[in-house]
């Protein structure tokens, strides 16, 4: 496996927040950048490309369904497939996010700390 040396093993709720702590770190850094080169002021919106997030989501979830300990077959091909296939949907679906800039920074600073988190505590896991 090629990212087995970086990332290591998965629990299925690991994988499945995977996604969300994604999206929500995605938005706070763009809302960050937002207010950092354009709008000085945090009461705006910011508008995020709905398909281009979700899309790398689903990416994500199919790049790192390799390192998940499923314990069961059916786990393996209901939630392997179906919830990469929601995020799709998602992203076909809905055409762009309008957030409060002061809620995405400070959801996406949560999510963000979340995310390198489960990503340096999965790691130290050993690979099959």
């Amino acid at each position: 496996m090629l990212l087995c040396s970086v990332m290591g093993r998965l629990t299925i709720r690991s994988w499945a927040l995977l996604p969300v702590l994604f999206l929500t770190s995605a938005a706070g850094i763009a809302a960050a950048l937002d207010v950092l080169l354009g709008h000085p002021v945090i009461g705006h919106e910011t508008v995020l490309s709905a398909p281009l997030l979700f899309g790398a989501a689903a990416g994500l979830m199919l790049l790192a369904d390799g390192h998940v300990d499923w314990r069961g077959r059916w786990q393996r091909y209901a939630l392997r497939f179906t919830y990469p296939l929601a995020l799709v949907v998602c992203a076909v679906a809905v055409d762009g996010l309008h957030l409060p800039s002061a809620a995405a920074l400070g959801f996406g600073a949560v999510a963000l700390v979340l995310l390198c988190r489960l990503l340096a505590s999965t790691g130290n896991a050993p690979c099959r």
